[in-house]
């Protein structure tokens, strides 16, 4: 089995992160019920440091949602190689 390259890795998941949160951010602007809405902007705001709506605060979350993306990508890939490669030898 190939090596993950961990990079790589991490720029896909952080890049699926990022569009994840651009459709959910949007999802909240689409809900109608107020109390819907307001739960879900704080969501956001738990899960993403610095996030409002405003131009400012979608930036902070999307490059919060890239970077967690790719640390979570980069571990994944981090793992499997060292869990795949340490199975194929024994």
């Amino acid at each position: 089995m190939n090596n993950l390259n961990i990079t790589k890795t991490g720029n896909v998941v952080g890049i699926l992160s990022t569009v994840f949160f651009l459709f959910c951010m949007a999802w909240g602007l689409i809900l109608t019920a107020p109390e819907l809405k307001e739960l879900h902007l704080n969501i956001l705001r738990i899960v993403y440091p610095g996030f409002s709506m405003s131009i400012i605060g979608a930036t902070a979350g999307i490059v919060a949602s890239f970077i967690y993306g790719w640390l979570f990508g980069a571990l994944f890939a981090w793992l499997c190689n060292k869990i795949c490669i340490e199975e194929e030898n024994k």
